[in-house]
């Protein structure tokens, strides 16, 4: 899994190794999880060029239902070996899991370790728990290696980035 290092297009191979693995999901009846838009206001054409602005701060990257239960999550991508920043990560998206997982919904972040070519599921309350500390004035980072026990790998398998299978672990989620 290659990464651009075009700081604009960071994370790109990742969305699109999530957004096809969402793919063969559905396609495979497993779940039903979409990338979401982010809203923008179109002022105008000309050219061939667009102009406009972020209407509002996206939510998060994905959602859809799988085996009966919403789910929710950001993606994140980093190439950094020692640890991933929290600035990555908005304010408003943490509250948005928060919100969603209060109403039932399972809600996570999935983020690359693109050097180590290495994919972790953490769930929301452990990226909560990290957040906290770092608006108290703490840690402003997660460490690399607290990935290994505060979070759980996600390999292929039914699909090639198979993150459901996290999912059923984590949440222990039933057959509908």
């Amino acid at each position: 899994m290659h990464v651009h290092t075009n700081y604009g297009n960071r994370g790109m191979a990742f969305e699109e190794l999530i957004n096809y693995s969402n793919q063969l999901y559905e396609q495979k009846n497993i779940a039903i999880i979409n990338k979401r838009p982010t809203p923008v206001k179109v002022l105008g054409r000309s050219a061939g060029r667009v102009t406009g602005f972020f209407e509002k701060p996206s939510t998060v990257d994905y959602d859809g239902v799988y085996k009966s239960r919403s789910i929710v999550f950001e993606s994140k991508s980093t190439r950094d070996l020692h640890k991933f920043d929290l600035k990555n990560i908005e304010p408003h998206q943490v509250e948005y899991l928060e919100k969603c997982e209060s109403h039932g919904a399972i809600s996570f972040v999935l983020v690359e370790l693109a050097k180590l070519r290495k994919v972790y599921l953490m769930h929301n309350q452990t990226l909560k728990h990290y957040w906290n500390i770092a608006q108290k004035g703490g840690r402003k980072s997660i460490p690399l290696d607290a990935f290994e026990v505060n979070a759980w790998e996600v390999g292929s398998g039914r699909v090639p980035l198979d993150y459901l299978l996290v999912v059923d672990k984590v949440w222990k989620v039933g057959v509908a």
